[in-house]
């Protein structure tokens, strides 16, 4: 179908994998703040760790350009908004601030655009921008991509959604669906936009339940001196259950779920619940469990294998490992952090906290390793491990 070209505003796992994804049949700009970034996308290089994106970048680089500008974009554009929204305590809301400004430098500078909101938004969040830029076509298109697998889970979506209900709305799903050759057209949605981004919403929020119940039976058989395998493989042998998000962790983290659940909390105020709001209140009880059976170990060093939330990705943000470090900082210990991504966390700078990316430094002064997720590099090691990761899964 005719599209003059997609501008990709924000280039984190769902502006890039999209961004990527739609660069095999568009020509696909790249814009960011962060100049290293776009530097790095126009070198072909990925900035983030997930092999398909990196082959996409090189494959499909024909089509991919960069732009540090806004007012780069052009009239007659599909513009994908993909910036983040973090959950501001103090509003007990997500911060739309910078999306909200966005948008309207984008409409103040064009006359003919179709943007299609990617961020996770507060439910009535499009309808208000809608209302108030009745110049543009605003659409919103919640994204469900598993960090590792974004570029996959873009090409192969188990659903789409698309909002809000009008002829604009197929538009915009042509144009994604030009490239998920596998969709279902019964799995094509076009609802209303306060319903699109409340399937975003509980639909992660369901998630981040199933998780932290998941790790309260883990909880139970280690308590209980069961075998947790046994116990969670009986339980999803029923198809009614099932077997995803069924690997027990340190808690759920990263960027959706800790977040989403919070503003879910916040979406149901003045309205009956207790569900909710035991999700976060699980997650938290599950962090305290861990840390104080690693301290059970009564080990001084403790040394703790990477901090990222699944294998195959380099995403930290509100990681359990990291939450259950600022609780151990508590007690007479130390820690070594074995990270071989270069990266600062200000909630970690401690002097009870030391960082390598030596493997072997990290072994030998380590009295024991704790582990979110395992990996092989572990295998190698005589150190003792302490994990919950029973399946191998993320």
């Amino acid at each position: 179908m005719s599209m003059k070209k997609i501008f990709v505003v924000g280039a984190g796992y769902v502006g890039l994998a999209n961004g990527l994804a739609l660069a095999k049949k568009y020509k696909v700009v790249f814009i960011d703040k962060n100049q290293n970034k776009l530097k790095l996308i126009e070198n072909q290089m990925c900035p983030l760790e997930e092999k398909d994106l990196e082959d996409a970048l090189i494959n499909f680089s024909d089509n991919i350009s960069i732009s540090n500008s806004i007012n780069s974009i052009e009239d007659g554009s599909l513009i994908i908004l993909s910036l983040p929204t973090n959950y501001d305590e103090e509003l007990s809301s997500f911060d739309t601030s910078n999306l909200e400004s966005v948008i309207k430098q984008i409409c103040d500078h064009n006359d003919n655009v179709t943007i299609l909101i990617k961020s996770t938004i507060p439910i009535g969040f499009t309808k208000k921008m809608i209302n108030r830029h009745t110049n543009a076509k605003i659409h919103f298109s919640p994204e469900f991509l598993r960090e590792g697998k974004s570029y996959k889970d873009v090409i192969y979506p188990e659903r789409m959604i698309i909002s809000p209900v009008n002829k604009n709305s197929k538009t915009v799903a042509k144009i994604l669906c030009s490239i998920t050759p596998d969709l279902n057209s019964n799995n094509l949605l076009i609802m209303d936009t306060n319903e699109a981004e409340s399937v975003k919403l509980f639909s992660n929020t369901y998630l981040a339940m199933r998780v932290a119940f998941i790790n309260e039976i883990d909880t139970y058989c280690e308590e209980r001196n069961l075998n947790s395998i046994d116990v969670i493989n009986g339980i999803c042998k029923d198809s009614r259950i099932g077997n995803a998000y069924n690997n027990p962790s340190f808690g759920y983290g990263g960027t959706c779920l800790p977040k989403d659940t919070k503003q879910a909390i916040s979406a149901f105020q003045n309205i009956p619940q207790s569900i909710i709001s035991a999700i976060k209140e699980s997650n938290e009880k599950r962090a305290n469990f861990i840390a104080n059976n690693i301290l059970k170990t009564n080990k001084k060093v403790i040394g703790c294998y990477r901090l990222n939330m699944k294998s195959g990705s380099d995403n930290i943000r509100n990681s359990s490992s990291i939450n259950i470090l600022k609780i151990l900082l508590d007690h007479d210990i130390k820690i070594i952090v074995y990270e071989p991504l270069d990266t600062h966390i200000d909630a970690l700078s401690h002097q009870k906290i030391l960082f390598t990316d030596d493997l072997n430094f990290f072994s030998k002064n380590s009295e024991i390793i704790i582990a979110n997720r395992l990996s092989s590099e572990l295998d190698k090691l005589d150190n003792v491990i302490y994990t919950r990761d029973l399946f191998f899964e993320n």
